[in-house]
């Protein structure tokens, strides 16, 4: 499974603008807001709860843990209420849905994003949600919601790809997450020149190791990308997408048994996952 590199620094954005005076335990400085403590003073049911739970949401997901995520996101929710943030927020929402098999929430959030992320006005919200939109900030939303939007609106899909093509993209975080979008997609061979490229670039990072192994199973070279993977697991084994990657390259190549060891590892990094859960096709070979 392919892991991106954050690069960004976590959503403060709120839903609905606090209509009541926030406690005190809510206020301050955004980095410094004890937001469990928001929720515990906030009560469920009022403004100030969603929002601590958002952010407790933003927070476990920028640290790659997405059953706590998706557990805060959706305690966010009120009954009768439809929470509209800013693009990060709908964006990171959006892929922890879709890390969960939700696929129906998960397209509601990117079309959100990728519509905030045009100025389109028909998702014009609060004043205090919004965002500067730049290049690093398309590429960031873009990395996250085209595999998503490719499942929904065709039209849509095509206008967010062309624009994702275009951005302008250095560095080898950056190379690895472009990779990593377009394996989504299945235009492997464009991806393999950027997960190489990043390789190259930092040798010895986990992450570009483990996109450039997870795209060269897909593209049927697994007995290549099987020493990446090897690389990537020694230097990160808690890393559930790299003991996933793991397992699909020796799976493809025929090792049941180790690749179902590593499977359910995992499992067990990252038990909120639908992808983990399915069974791993392999037919063991002499």
């Amino acid at each position: 499974m392919i892991e991106l590199a954050f690069v960004l620094a976590l959503a403060s954005g709120s839903p609905q603008a606090q209509e009541v005076p926030a406690p005190p335990a809510c206020r301050g400085a955004f980095e410094t807001i004890d937001w469990q403590a928001c929720a515990d003073a906030s009560g469920q049911g009022t403004p100030g709860y969603a929002l601590a739970m958002i952010n407790l949401g933003t927070r476990a997901y920028v640290e790659g843990d997405y059953a706590s995520a998706l557990r805060f996101y959706d305690k966010a929710e009120q009954a009768g209420q439809r929470i509209q943030s800013d693009v990060i927020f709908h964006t990171f929402r959006g892929d922890t849905y879709r890390h969960a098999g939700r696929e129906a929430e998960a397209l509601a959030d990117a079309r959100l994003a990728w519509l905030m992320l045009i100025d389109d006005p028909s998702v014009a919200g609060d004043p205090r949600d919004r965002r500067p939109i730049d290049d690093a900030l398309r590429f960031f939303v873009l990395v996250r919601i085209l595999a998503t939007l490719k499942t929904g609106d065709a039209a849509m899909f095509e206008s967010a790809r062309a624009m994702f093509i275009a951005l302008p993209v250095e560095g080898a975080d950056a190379l690895s997450n472009r990779a990593g979008a377009l394996e989504q997609l299945g235009e492997f061979d464009a991806a393999l020149v950027d997960s190489k490229r990043a390789v190259d670039m930092q040798p010895d990072d986990p992450g570009p190791l483990n996109n450039h192994c997870y795209i060269l199973i897909r593209a049927g070279q697994a007995e290549q990308g099987l020493p990446y993977c090897e690389r990537a697991v020694a230097l990160a084994p808690e890393i559930a997408p790299i003991r996933h990657s793991y397992a699909s390259a020796l799976a493809a190549m025929g090792r049941c048994a180790d690749g179902r060891r590593q499977l359910a590892e995992a499992r067990r990094l990252d038990p909120g996952s639908a992808l983990y859960r399915e069974p791993m096709a392999c037919t063991q070979k002499n």
